[in-house]
């Protein structure tokens, strides 16, 4: 059995016998009198006085509460607190006339203004105002229904039932609606959050990427629209952060992030205390790249001298794991016009114009202009032929013997790799090699050449007679990025499998230095080929900043002088010295010596002299195509520098202890 209902009813009436009456329409029998007066005869129908009874166990199945005003002010106050106490009535008997103070309309008026949802009930006799009137006054709606006095208490006890219902069921509805509104408006400042959460980098609470791009479009787009302001993108990444992250840790790397984005805040208000930027928003694009964007600027310059402080302001050391650590930046900087049409096209280009100011030296500023954008494009269409002649296989492999100097003979090559773009302009490994390594394609480049040189290898040595050319040697190049990859010794050993490959025939050239980041994968990659028997050989030695660490830390067996090197021994006498102890060093160390781009007999005579085990260059061979390979391993004697060689490897060479020089009976350099 369901629990009976809680109505409130409000009585206004200036008699009081009138609310005793409606007491005992309403009220539960064993609350009130038995007794009815002649009032309430009068007030009440003869056939309802006798059902009186009835009527008190009838609304024993709903609970009232009943509430008396005697008079319109009295009731004006009791619905203010059934308002207040958000326990409202549900239903007002409101009888017409009361000759002192308000009267029934007057009455409903004031209720009304004050809860608009009350039900009410007029209680008014054939004398009182017409229906008519009372409708003009009070408009039509369904809060507002007549009683005729004399009233059956079924009459009212309906009325109070349908109307405390309905009232009860607006309430319900009322209250639904507000939850929905509250459910709404938690949503919408859930969604509020997320829009702020995406819009914002999570570990700064800067804005982001997304945030920027967005930004940029609504400038470009008041562009259009023809408010011209100049606005400037300032662009710049952090020197050396992949250090200071790897060797101090992530942590130290965040709180470095942390602590730049600060300082570049600063700056940008410092530049605000002159009045001369009115917008300006501080971004984070993501690892260490951070992006200042200065709005509504009134010269140009301002963006340059916001750029010089931020250079100057990262360059200061940094608190960081209870010590400092130096940092810096370059900015390039990116005005937008009438010209920029898209946001992304305005970022690469301020990325464009840091990359340059890089290019020309730390703590530097560069401002794009249209020589950028055309390098731009003409790189990005370089990328495309790159990405295009890695899918369609489209390089050429050439191979330059590598002479003994001991015997003359052509103890190995070096495998060199060329690539004709679709122009058909040959472009320089020293360009493509790094392009390939920054868009992730090195890997399948190096593969491709050493499989296929292998291939052609092993062709070229079985078409020579049997026996012949054991020791030969095939030198390639491997790059920082593949001795970087844990799966490079795999697929390596997959390429040897496939092909036959001896693999002690293969000396894999290696640069000396090494991203920190990676420098212990690079050497654990060395390590396990050094042990099946690949050969390590540093590559272009004398070139890069840690050429002497190498030698503890790599299972290097030749070193290759760097042409740099080469080219000035015969005439430079620094060099000269400084390549002569460069063998030395690496013989006591246990290494072989090979010297690249030998290409005058004055070079070749000066490392013959400093003891040089090989040498490479234009003076014995141009780099020569698989078939012209051949051709040279079947008969070395058709080349000119070989043929001079093998004459002089009979003249005897002597060493002087005393002098620590090579002594022939040629002038020594």
């Amino acid at each position: 059995m369901n629990p009976p209902l809680y109505r409130r009813l409000l009585i206004v009436d200036d008699q009081q016998p009138i609310h005793d009456t409606f007491r005992r329409i309403f009220v539960a029998k064993d609350c009130v009198d038995d007794a009815l007066t002649d009032f309430e005869s009068k007030f009440l129908k003869s056939s309802d006085v006798d059902a009186i009874g009835v009527a008190q166990k009838q609304t024993q199945d709903d609970v009232y509460e009943l509430s008396h005003a005697h008079g319109g002010e009295q009731a004006v106050v009791l619905v203010r607190e059934s308002i207040a106490e958000d326990d409202r009535f549900s239903v007002a008997f409101v009888d017409m006339r009361m000759p002192s103070g308000m009267d029934g309309l007057e009455t409903i008026e004031a209720l009304w203004q004050i809860d608009a949802t009350l039900q009410v009930v007029v209680c008014t006799a054939y004398s009182d105002h017409a229906w008519e009137h009372v409708l003009d006054r009070l408009g039509r709606n369904d809060r507002l229904l007549l009683l005729r006095k004399p009233f059956e208490s079924d009459e009212a006890r309906q009325l109070a039932l349908a109307l405390s219902e309905k009232s009860r069921l607006e309430n319900e509805r009322r209250f639904e609606l507000k939850k929905l509104e509250h459910e709404v408006v938690l949503r919408r400042g859930a969604e509020a959050e997320m829009r702020e959460m995406a819009l914002r980098d999570a570990l700064t609470q800067l804005p982001n990427r997304p945030y920027l791009l967005d930004k940029l479009e609504r400038i470009i787009q008041e562009n259009r629209s023809g408010i011209q302001c100049e606005n400037a993108v300032l662009f710049l990444d952090l020197d050396n952060f992949k250090i200071v992250n790897d060797s101090l840790g992530h942590n130290a790397g965040d709180d470095l992030l942390n602590l730049v984005a600060a300082r570049l805040k600063e700056c940008v208000r410092d530049s605000d205390t002159s009045g001369r930027y009115s917008d300006k928003e501080t971004v984070r694009l993501g690892g260490d790249e951070f992006v200042v964007l200065l709005e509504n600027l009134a010269d140009e310059r301002d963006a340059i001298t916001v750029a010089n402080r931020i250079v100057e302001k990262i360059s200061e050391p940094f608190p960081l794991c209870g010590r400092l650590v130096t940092v810096g930046t370059s900015v390039g900087i990116a005005y937008m016009n009438h010209h920029a049409t898209e946001a992304h096209i305005v970022l690469r280009n301020a990325d464009t114009a840091m990359y340059r100011a890089k290019n020309a030296g730390k703590g530097r500023i560069a401002v794009f202009d249209r020589s950028m954008h055309a390098d731009v494009v003409e790189r990005m269409e370089l990328e495309n032929q790159l990405r295009r002649a890695v899918e369609l296989e489209s390089f050429e492999l050439n191979y330059q013997p590598i002479v003994n100097l001991r015997d003359a003979s052509i103890m190995g090559i070096e495998v060199l790799m060329r690539w004709k773009n679709e122009q058909g302009v040959y472009i320089s490994p020293s360009d493509f090699i790094p392009m390939a390594e920054e868009i992730g394609l090195i890997g399948k480049v190096g593969e491709w050449a050493i499989e296929h040189a292998m291939n052609a290898f092993n062709d070229v040595v079985s078409r020579l007679p049997a026996g012949s050319h054991q020791d030969l040697y095939m030198g390639v190049n491997a790059s920082r990025r593949q001795l970087s990859d844990p799966f490079f010794v795999e697929r390596l050993n997959q390429i040897i499998d496939r092909t036959g490959f001896e693999r002690q025939r293969l000396k894999l050239e290696v640069n000396e230095s090494y991203d920190p980041r990676h420098r212990e994968q690079a050497v654990q990659t060395m390590l396990s080929l050094h042990r099946t028997g690949v050969g390590i050989q540093i590559d272009d030695f004398g070139k890069g900043q840690s050429s002497l660490t190498c030698f503890q830390s790599y299972p290097i067996e030749a070193v290759k002088i760097d042409r740099s090197f080469t080219a000035a021994i015969a005439t430079d006498h620094s060099h000269a010295v400084i390549t002569q102890a460069i063998v030395q060093l690496a013989h006591q160390l246990g290494s072989r010596i090979v010297a690249e781009g030998v290409e005058s007999k004055e070079q070749l005579a000066a490392l013959r002299r400093w003891g040089c085990d090989a040498v490479q260059g234009y003076y014995f061979s141009q780099p020569l195509s698989v078939d012209r390979l051949y051709e040279l391993l079947a008969d070395p004697m058709q080349s000119e520098g070989i043929r001079a060689l093998r004459q002089q490897v009979a003249m005897p060479i002597l060493f002087s202890q005393q002098s620590n020089l090579m002594l022939t009976n040629e002038t020594s350099v």
